[in-house]
C-alpha cells in the first residue's frame, strides 16, 4: 500500500499529465494526445540534454568504477590502518549532494576558492564555470567524490567473498596480479560489478542535486542534464505537460536498466 502511494500513484499522475495541456496559460486541462511528446521530447534542447546526460553516465561510471576498484583492492589487503582509512573514505556517503555541490562551487570559484587558489599558485588557471569542457570536468569530479565511496564499499564487500584458496592456488601456479584479477577475482565479482554499475548508471541518469546546486546547467547548456531541463520546464516555465512528457520519456529510456536490476537481484 505504501509503495503504491509513494511510487505508482505519482507515476500514473505524471503519465496522465503528459497527455494534457496543463500549464499556467491553460484555462482548462484538455487531453492533447502525443502533442507534448512531439513538441517537448523531439526538440533540440531535450535531445542535447540526453547527450549531456549520456556523457556524464559513461564518464562518471567509468571513473568511479576504476577509482573505487583500486581503493577497494588496497583496503582488501588489510594493511595497517585500513579500518581508519575505510571510515574516512566513507564520509562523502554521509553528506547530501546539495551541500557538497555548494561547497565544491565555493572551492572552485575564482579568487575565493581554495582549490582555484592552489591551482593558481602553480600557474594553472582553469575556467571551471565559463568553459563548457571544464564545466563537465567539474561535475564529473564532484559526482566522483560523492559516489566513489559507494562503489568502493560494494566492491569491497564482494572482494571479501572471493575464495582465498583459488587466489593461493593461482599464485602457486605462477599467476601474477593481472592473471589472478582477470581469471579469479573479476569472474567472482561479476554479479556485484553488474549491480553496482546498474545502480550508478540509473542514479547518474537522473543527476539533479549536485548540478542544480553548483552550475545550474551552465556554462550555457554544457552541464544541462535531462533532470535539470525537466525541472526548468515544469517549475521555471510552468509547462507541466511538457515537463511530465520529458520525465515519462526519461523513465521509459531507463526502464530496461530497472528490469535488468530486478532480474539480477531476484532471489
Amino acid at each position: 500500500m505504501l509503495v503504491g502511494l509513494i511510487g505508482i500513484v505519482p507515476l500514473i499522475y505524471a503519465v496522465w499529465e503528459a497527455f494534457t495541456n496543463q500549464g499556467v496559460s491553460a484555462l482548462h486541462h484538455n487531453f492533447v494526445g502525443f502533442s507534448n511528446f512531439m513538441a517537448a521530447v523531439f526538440r533540440p534542447s531535450f535531445l542535447d540534454s540526453l547527450v549531456v546526460t549520456g556523457i556524464f553516465v559513461v564518464v562518471c561510471t567509468v571513473v568511479e568504477f576504476v577509482i573505487g576498484y583500486g581503493i577497494a583492492y588496497f583496503l582488501n589487503l588489510q594493511l595497517r590502518g585500513y579500518q581508519l582509512a575505510r571510515s574516512v573514505l566513507l564520509i562523502p556517503m554521509l553528506l547530501t549532494p546539495v551541500v557538497i555541490g555548494l561547497v565544491f562551487k565555493f572551492m572552485f570559484t575564482p579568487k575565493i576558492g581554495v582549490v582555484y587558489a592552489l591551482l593558481q599558485s602553480v600557474g594553472v588557471h582553469i575556467p571551471w564555470f565559463t568553459d563548457a569542457f571544464w564545466g563537465k570536468v567539474f561535475i564529473v569530479t564532484l559526482d566522483s567524490w560523492l559516489f566513489v565511496p559507494f562503489v568502493m564499499l560494494m566492491l569491497l564487500a564482494g572482494m571479501s567473498g572471493v575464495s582465498k584458496e583459488q587466489l593461493e592456488a593461482a599464485s602457486l601456479d605462477g599467476a601474477g596480479w593481472w592473471k589472478k584479477t582477470r581469471y579469479v577475482s573479476l569472474p567472482a565479482l561479476a554479479p556485484v560489478i553488474m549491480i553496482t554499475l546498474l545502480l550508478r548508471v540509473v542514479d547518474t541518469s537522473r543527476m539533479f542535486d549536485q548540478v542544480y546546486s553548483s552550475t545550474r546547467g551552465g556554462p550555457g547548456t554544457s552541464t544541462l542534464t535531462t533532470s535539470i531541463l525537466v525541472y526548468n520546464d515544469t517549475f521555471g516555465s510552468f509547462q507541466f505537460g511538457y515537463g511530465a512528457a520529458e520525465a515519462v520519456t526519461l523513465t521509459l529510456l531507463l526502464s530496461p536498466f530497472y528490469f535488468l536490476y530486478i532480474r539480477l537481484t531476484r532471489i
